[in-house]
């Protein structure tokens, strides 16, 4: 699948920008943590999704996978690239509470946690990505559609990555807002 390829790359090295700015926010939070998030049945999906597990070969093709342990290895996770979304969509407690009341950058960790999430988005069809599990779902792959969300999930990484720096800006808000709504927008419509 000649067109595959450029896009697995294109992901894959998207996926490692997430994955850097990810751990420098909250590696200070996980190296600290006695608690192990990761999950072996979380990591199994990276098997499962051929899409992924061409991300991960391409990326990652020393790691190996334990039915115990998933990708999980002494350092934290032995993926560069390849793994599941949930990965980045979980944010615990000490994380999200570290950033205080701050409307900004609660919105900024929320888009950083739904990145890789949106990139995949109806990308087959009406399914996420890594729904795929048989290889010929891959060649109904939209393109057009993954490299537009490629590209908004691009915006939004840039505008998260600006709050954390201090700089903000209504386009960086609406460049995050395609990602995911406001904390606040998102309680108010779940009380509607």
């Amino acid at each position: 699948m000649p067109v595959l390829t450029p896009l697995i790359d294109d992901y894959g090295r998207f996926e490692k920008q997430v994955r850097h700015f990810t751990e420098k926010l909250c590696g200070p939070f996980c190296s600290r943590c006695g608690k192990v998030c990761c999950r072996a049945h979380f990591c199994d999906e990276t098997r499962q999704s051929p899409f992924l597990a061409r991300v991960a070969a391409m990326f990652s093709p020393e790691s190996t996978f334990s039915l115990t342990h998933g990708w999980l290895a002494a350092t934290g996770c032995s993926l560069v690239a390849g793994r599941p979304p949930v990965c980045y969509e979980f944010l615990c407690h000490d994380i999200n509470d570290a950033l205080g009341d701050d409307p900004d950058c609660r919105h900024a960790l929320l888009t950083l946690s739904m990145l890789m999430t949106h990139v995949g988005r109806r990308a087959i069809g009406g399914r996420h990505l890594v729904e795929a599990t048989r290889p010929a779902d891959l060649q109904r792959l939209r393109p057009d559609r993954f490299m537009a969300r490629l590209d908004e999930a691009r915006a939004a990484l840039t505008a998260a990555s600006e709050v954390f720096s201090g700089h903000r800006t209504a386009a960086g808000r609406q460049a995050m807002t395609r990602i995911v709504l406001p904390p606040l927008q998102r309680s108010r419509r779940r009380m509607r």
